[in-house]
């Protein structure tokens, strides 16, 4: 039940017939009139994504995606970050101008540029930059209002807790299809046993007081998660940063793992190192953070494994479908199984 329609001049390109008109509507409440074109573009995996266009004028609107299992608010998560960093004069990102918790929609400011095709230098200081001015402000009574990151882990067993309930997750669930057979007989033979030796690697490293023993407050930081360059955008060698669902107050050393984790643009190992390094001129315990990451680090390769299996998840799935992704399972799992051959083997 795509369409295309004219309203009063308005131009909807392949939506959903009720959908666009709780999109105009959420706009005419905000001022926004007349529209002259909303389409649908391809960014977000939990999201839909809308650009909006009143003549010279362009706008972001996101429909936020609801599960019953997965309770994050992510709407508001995203919202309330940002209005945090505008208010603390961070430029390099979208202004949050309005939202509406019962459609599940935001509205922010159009933000130009494309994803980097090659990762430089001056776009790792970029990075860098960006997350030591986000957290020139974590002192600030504001700051504390901040929610904890998704998945936030204050403690070395909270960390490897939260990969054991990725990996648990995924060998619970029942195969149907011929992929779907290889995916669980994969998450039993590679990832189970994986997840036990770096576990048992991890525990070495450490007495059990310390295993336990909570990040103190201060040295905590406020991240964006889910942090590297899929979440940018480059204009005139400028960066731009994008998506903070899942951000709020982490442990540093996760925040590293991440962004040295991520499969989708990979960064090389000295640019990983920079980006470590940067936490000394701001960060009081640094050494420790960096030392924490080094020891986390295939933990966290890991738990990307098992993120790039959410599809195979009834909530992937269904996050998947509501951003109106095509999922093409057998590459997904090819995908999985090279990183896994790579980084943990």
């Amino acid at each position: 039940d795509k369409f295309m329609e004219r309203i009063a001049g308005d131009t909807i390109i392949g939506i959903q017939k009720e959908l666009s008109s709780q999109i105009i509507d959420f706009l005419r409440k905000n001022g926004i009139i007349p529209i002259s074109n909303i389409r649908k573009i391809e960014h977000g995996r939990n999201s839909q994504v809308y650009l909006i266009h009143q003549g010279k004028y362009k706008w972001i609107v996101k429909k936020y995606h609801r599960h019953a299992n997965d309770p994050r608010k992510r709407l508001e998560n995203e919202f309330d970050f940002l209005s945090f960093l505008k208010n603390n004069e961070v430029i390099q990102i979208a202004e949050p101008i309005a939202s509406d918790s019962e459609k599940n929609m935001g509205l922010f400011s159009h933000l130009p540029g494309e994803l980097p095709k090659a990762i430089n230098g001056n776009l790792v200081n970029q990075a860098c930059d960006f997350i030591k001015k986000i957290n020139e402000s974590r002192n600030e009574k504001s700051a504390k209002h901040l929610p904890e990151a998704s998945e936030a882990c204050f403690s070395i067993i909270s960390h490897i807790n939260c990969v054991n309930k990725r990996v648990t997750r995924l060998n619970k669930t029942f195969p149907v299809s011929s992929i779907q057979y290889d995916v669980s007989s994969f998450v039993k033979s590679s990832l189970v046993k994986s997840l036990e030796k770096i576990t048992n690697d991890i525990i070495k490293q450490y007495s059990d007081g310390k295993l336990k023993q909570s990040l103190p407050l201060e040295s905590r930081i406020i991240s964006p998660s889910d942090f590297g360059f899929q979440n940018t955008l480059i204009k005139s060698n400028t960066l731009f940063f994008l998506d903070f669902e899942y951000a709020g107050w982490d442990d540093p050393a996760k925040l590293i793992c991440d962004f040295g984790c991520h499969p989708e643009i990979p960064i090389k190992d000295e640019y990983l190192q920079v980006f470590k390094n940067s936490f000394l001129t701001w960060l009081e315990d640094a050494e420790d953070s960096i030392y924490r990451s080094e020891i986390l680090m295939p933990l966290y390769r890991l738990k990307w494994c098992c993120i790039m299996l959410n599809e195979f998840t009834s909530e992937g799935k269904d996050r998947r479908n509501h951003a109106g992704e095509i999922f093409d399972q057998e590459k997904q799992f090819k995908k999985v199984k090279t990183y896994f051959k790579q980084y943990l083997a």
